[in-house]
């Protein structure tokens, strides 16, 4: 086989406060949209995830990371390790902008490859050989984790923007405000649907209301001459919060993608 695709889920995403994988993204959860541009210019792809951690149906195959706590170096060799490919093009699961002419780049060298963009090598816009799994294990083993310093022991080809086409390939975003910018750059005025059940919908006089995108916080305050909902930066006592179907905790910071749907709920949301 000619090259493969390696997306890896790992990370907190503690600035984001919710899984990256699963923001919206053109219709899709981020990590289907990533495997989306993969699939049709490699000859497999692998998504590499966390035990237990819950992905959408994906024309991938998914593997589990032995160690996610040494972070994405044991990624990278776990997807190496399954595929049959000489090379992998390797990228992190919040890749929005990722272009097939990108990765048809970097994968036409036949080497160990990364992009130097704004004085900083992209590791995980990289590509690395299959056969880098076995040093990565020892590297692991004697404390170095880090993807640059395989890239360097590798002697990888380090190209520039202009040598690239599509360079902003390799931006991503890491909190809700770049998430939301980056969605109303691609979309424009895209919304969201909260719905109400309980003391909401009874004060509210409906059922359910389309608003703009924006952080729980954003979303919820148009309610709050209404209903209290707020205290502050936290969901205020008795209502609490879920989002597509799955309840979230008190912090209002984490954002309400596109389609996604909110709903405010009670002690009396069954009455």
């Amino acid at each position: 086989m000619g090259a493969a695709g390696i997306v890896l889920c790992g990370g907190k995403s503690s600035r984001m406060g919710r899984d990256k994988a699963w923001l919206p993204w053109r219709g899709q959860p981020m990590v289907a949209h990533v495997v989306s541009i993969l699939r049709p210019i490699v000859d497999e792809v692998v998504v590499v995830a966390s035990d237990g951690f819950e992905l959408p149906t994906l024309e991938a195959r998914v593997v589990r990371d032995r160690e996610p706590a040494l972070g994405p170096l044991a990624g990278i060799r776990e997807g190496l390790e399954q595929i049959d490919a000489e090379f992998a093009f390797v990228t992190g699961t919040d890749a929005p902008f990722l272009s097939p002419a990108f990765v048809k780049a970097l994968l036409s060298y036949g080497c160990a490859a990364a992009p130097e963009i704004d004085g900083y090598v992209q590791t995980l816009a990289a590509v690395y050989p299959r056969s880098a799994s076995e040093r990565i294990s020892a590297m692991l083993a004697e404390g170095r984790a880090r993807p640059l310093r395989l890239l360097e022991e590798l002697d990888y080809r380090r190209l520039s923007a202009d040598e690239l086409p599509d360079p902003q390939s390799v931006r991503g975003f890491n909190t809700p405000s770049e998430y939301l910018a980056a969605v109303r750059e691609s979309e424009g005025r895209p919304t969201a649907m909260l719905e109400f059940q309980g003391r909401a919908r009874s004060a509210l006089g409906q059922s359910e209301r389309e608003v703009p995108i924006g952080t729980l916080g954003d979303v919820l305050a148009p309610l709050q001459p209404t209903i209290e909902i707020l205290e502050g930066d936290v969901i205020a006592h008795p209502f609490s919060i879920s989002l597509n179907g799955h309840p979230v905790g008190a912090s209002t910071a984490i954002p309400v993608g596109p389609g996604e749907r909110v709903c405010v709920l009670d002690a009396t949301a069954g009455d």
